[in-house]
């Protein structure tokens, strides 16, 4: 529902997008709440998911946009980290707080859930809807896609960009996610687990703060050859020494670090009239690919080990990485 949803964004508003996909969020939690069998909970999930397709590209964009509309999209980098402070400082709070609430009623936890999303459905009725360049409206979602298509090769040097985001988000998410079972099988309490992710959210909002002073200091391809080497070097240290929490921690910072500041140049490279489609297919990008990263990952550490797993992530990061960060330093060089 990626493109979809972008359409909507694109094509009715980023604020109208937010504010059904907060609607959409807030059912989800009274549909989980009202379950009792596997298919109640299954659409709960559905609908959990569509609020998210329908935040991914309309968030940014409108953040974005509205940044270009005062005359501020240089300190998109600064603002974004202030939002990644403030998304990490939440991710801390949910991790304590959450599981501490669900040890007693997963019900509690839904309901407490359902009435922020309530809250942020106000919030986002408020907002204003930044002023987008006119163009004519598309017949329909399949017009849109084959323009917003156009507008993505057009752009072309955005998508190594992208790529190269994503792919790392894949090899860390998959990491993070099943790093909780492994930690599990080392013998550490549920408790321990949620204090140890909680400090990887602060080592990950610590470092978004600050990514556009290092990337201001270090310079754009310094940052390219960096993001292409360090993570799969991270994975693989990870895989083969006993320091896996440093590691986690390390890799949580580079994450930070890398939201920011590539998603900074992958909106400078996108047209404001497309910007929530073509950020969709961003996200299409990295769903598709976790579809199809995660399922191998887990069947490696069910009939392998964990650390086997984990160096297939830290080879899948460094032979990709490489990849794009080359064709990311020839395109800068050519421009240069």
């Amino acid at each position: 529902m990626e493109i979809p949803t972008g359409f909507i964004a694109d094509q009715y508003g980023r604020r109208i997008s937010r504010v059904i996909g907060r609607l959409f969020a807030f059912i989800s939690c009274v549909v989980m709440i009202a379950s009792r069998d596997f298919w109640g909970f299954a659409i709960g999930f559905i609908l959990n998911s569509l609020s998210y397709s329908l935040e991914s590209g309309a968030g940014d964009a409108l953040v974005y946009d509205s940044l270009v509309q005062c005359g501020r999209e240089d300190e998109y980098m600064k603002v974004r980290g202030r939002e990644e402070i403030c998304f990490q400082s939440a991710h801390i709070i949910s991790l304590v707080a959450g599981g501490a609430v669900a040890t007693f009623s997963f019900e509690l936890a839904y309901a407490i859930t359902a009435l922020i999303h309530l809250t942020a459905l106000g919030i986002s009725m408020s907002m204003e809807e930044p002023v987008i360049s006119e163009k004519q409206k598309a017949d329909s979602i399949f017009q849109h896609m084959n323009e917003s298509l156009k507008a993505v090769w057009a752009n072309r040097n955005v998508l190594p960009y992208i790529f190269h985001l994503e792919i790392f988000s894949v090899c860390f998410m998959t990491l993070y996610f099943y790093f909780q079972n492994f930690m599990k099988s080392k013998g550490y309490l549920e408790y321990q687990i949620g204090i140890l992710l909680a400090a990887t959210s602060v080592m990950g909002a610590l470092m978004s703060l600050v990514s556009y002073r290092i990337e201001k200091w270090i310079g754009k391809r310094k940052v390219i050859l960096l993001t292409g080497l360090l993570p799969g070097l991270m994975f693989l240290i990870l895989a083969l020494t006993s320091a896996e929490p440093v590691l986690m921690m390390l890799l949580s910072a580079l994450e930070g670090f890398m939201f920011v500041i590539f998603g900074d140049y992958i909106n400078k490279l996108i047209p404001s009239e497309y910007r929530a489609t073509i950020l969709s297919f961003e996200a299409m990008i990295y769903s598709v690919a976790m579809i199809a990263f995660f399922p191998i990952i887990g069947a490696v550490s069910e009939n392998y080990s964990f650390k086997t797993a984990f160096s297939i992530i830290a080879g899948v990061s460094l032979a990709t990485g490489c990849l794009t960060a080359a064709v990311l330093l020839k395109k800068d060089k050519e421009q240069i």
